[in-house]
């Protein structure tokens, strides 16, 4: 996972256990990081957060099963809360003094106080939580598939997204929605919108949905395709399409958002002109994680191996880098709005 703060720190974290520190520095075009603080935890860290001021970061994952609490330079993390299975993702929000909410693979979504060793609120969702986003009072859940002996006979698969509102948490916990996700395969990434008003959703199957929370914006939902390559003519006249995994939504605090994918592409496009804003070149391996800066001046990703094609295609050998792309204000200013679908890639 990739997270960055409101004071020029960018932390990274790993399948190796670590969890590393790195100082910003941006002057125009020209960004530099460097490596400042560096902990380790007992399993892969599968996701990170910043607190408010940047001078914690929250991480968690396998292993233990634990969520830490880390400030940077020193040489331990705090544990403040546990699951009982691996915790998927991990956000800080600024409510009640602040409160660090989990979601884990134990079909929990747990709110920790960090002065308090218990969760002063739990939720059971369906499935295992598989990607989560909060930008209070909104909070975006999805979880993963239901098991087929657990579906009527005959039914489709089902994944679920949850809506809730924080600001009505102290008088009942119940979620604003429950609906079966738009897109027909895994979940693997979720993005609420900056003005709260909806989110975006990834899948492996190189498709985005765009959906509003309120129902009476219900036609201005919609899906496209995406992170898609252009594969071998095997019957005459047809062309077929190598379809990735879309790994990260990130937006913009413009409104517009940027799409990372298995393919090693990311674009950045505007859902309300339902334009593609800008390509970039492929890069050499999966794009693993996509962030904004809280400003929108940085995007930074990583390029790593994300085993979407199993264990035949890892090449020990390849590099793990973090790449920090200064960004244009032409390649996330919204467009005027075209009545025309959105055209992937």
């Amino acid at each position: 996972s990739l997270s960055l703060s409101n004071n020029n720190l960018l932390v990274a974290t790993s399948f190796d256990s670590s969890v590393r520190c790195y100082q910003v520095a941006q002057q125009g075009q020209q960004v530099a990081a460097n490596a400042v603080a560096e902990v380790k935890s007992d399993g892969p860290v599968l996701c990170s957060d910043f607190n408010q001021d940047g001078s914690s970061v929250y991480f968690a994952g396998a292993g233990d099963n634990t969520a830490r609490m880390w400030q940077p330079g020193q040489p331990t993390a705090q544990t403040i809360g546990r699951h009982e299975k691996p915790i998927k993702c991990i956000q800080y929000v600024q409510m009640h003094n602040g409160l660090v909410i989990t979601g884990g693979w134990d079909n929990s979504v747990k709110f920790w106080d960090t002065r308090q060793p218990n969760p002063i609120q739990s939720i059971t969702v369906a499935q295992r939580v598989y990607a989560m986003d909060i930008r209070s009072p909104l909070m975006v859940v999805a979880t993963a598939d239901v098991p087929a002996h657990e579906r009527q006979q005959n039914s489709p698969e089902l994944r679920y997204v949850y809506t809730f509102n924080l600001q009505t948490f102290q008088h009942s916990t119940q979620p604003h929605s429950m609906d079966p996700s738009p897109l027909k395969h895994q979940t693997r990434c979720i993005a609420t919108f900056p003005d709260q008003t909806g989110y975006a959703i990834g899948s492996i199957e190189g498709r985005v949905a765009i959906q509003h929370v309120d129902a009476s914006k219900k036609d201005k939902n919609f899906a496209f395709k995406c992170h898609r390559q252009s594969g071998q003519q095997l019957v005459p006249g047809k062309q077929t399409s190598e379809v990735y995994a879309v790994n990260a939504i990130a937006f913009h605090p413009l409104g517009t958002f940027a799409t990372a994918g298995s393919d090693g592409v990311f674009n950045f496009w505007d859902k309300d002109s339902k334009q593609r804003l800008k390509n970039f070149p492929r890069c050499n391996g999966s794009i693993s994680a996509a962030k904004f800066s809280p400003s929108g001046n940085l995007f930074a990703y990583s390029v790593s191996y994300d085993w979407s094609k199993g264990r035949e295609y890892y090449q020990p050998q390849a590099a793990n880098d973090i790449f920090l792309h200064p960004v244009e204000a032409s390649e996330v200013q919204p467009r005027p709005v075209k009545k025309q679908g959105v055209r992937g890639r």
